[in-house]
């Protein structure tokens, strides 16, 4: 059974998607996140969710939010080719880390088949094919798809990368969308990083195809609240006390 979460920003649709898995014996199928701006986001709550986070010796939500959209790397924003390059001069560094052997997730939209040493630059293209739109060289909606999930090199997989499989982008009107598919999301390690970094994917594609920021949509068809203690439980339930809060008063 899907159930449809509907925020005003990453904040929001974190906190309503965590108070629904702790309602729901912390786990779901087909969990589906819309997120009206998500470019947007409470520092605070981001602070003090990274303090929970430095509890757990997990990874903080930038470090999560750069493995998608490697923000550091952008030096010039108006320079698409340099933001790829500064990246994949790194890339064989990122390759050697051991829980990066199959690769990374931007890895993969800009260097696809690295292994065979193609490069094929996905992200590149899906916005190549979005400035023919704004061009008038067509006026096609719903072509602009970009696989995670590699066939040859996943489907021993058990857990771990890829989880994200699958972003899939729509042109509405003067803005595009974006829906992300995941096979497996963890919402205290990894959910609140994974809307940072593909908000911050979305702005940098809509910025260099002349479209406006659309809504992002997460669907994760299979959703878990994640890995906690009973003080970073406690600590979880607390920053989202007013959501719940607000469920039981309904």
């Amino acid at each position: 059974m899907n159930h449809v979460i509907r925020g005003q920003d990453i904040s929001d649709t974190w906190k309503q998607s965590v108070v629904y898995l702790l309602q729901h014996q912390n786990s779901s199928y087909n969990l589906v996140a819309e997120i009206e701006n998500p470019t947007k986001d409470d520092p605070v709550l981001r602070k003090e969710l990274n303090n929970v986070l430095d509890s757990l010796r997990d990874q903080r939500v930038e470090t999560v939010a750069n493995t998608i959209f490697p923000a550091e790397f952008e030096i010039d924003p108006t320079n698409r080719p340099d933001f790829y390059n500064r990246f994949i001069r790194f890339y064989p560094q990122l390759r050697n880390i051991p829980e990066n052997a199959r690769g990374t997730y931007f890895g993969r939209l800009v260097c696809w088949g690295f292994e065979n040493g193609s490069n094929f630059n996905q992200l590149e293209k899906t916005i190549e094919k979005l400035l023919q739109v704004r061009l008038g060289r067509n006026r096609i909606r719903v072509r602009y798809e970009i696989g995670i999930y590699d066939p040859m090199r996943d489907y021993d997989s058990d857990m771990g990368f890829p989880c994200l499989s699958f972003i899939s982008v729509k042109i509405r009107g003067n803005s595009i969308d974006m829906t992300a598919i995941y096979r497996n999301q963890f919402f205290v390690q990894k959910a609140y990083g994974n809307y940072l970094g593909l908000g911050r994917l979305l702005e940098f594609m809509a910025r260099h195809s002349g479209f406006e920021v659309g809504k992002l949509t997460c669907i994760a068809t299979h959703a878990h609240l994640g890995n906690t203690n009973k003080e970073s439980l406690l600590k979880i339930r607390e920053l989202c006390a007013s959501v719940e809060q607000m469920y039981l008063d309904f």
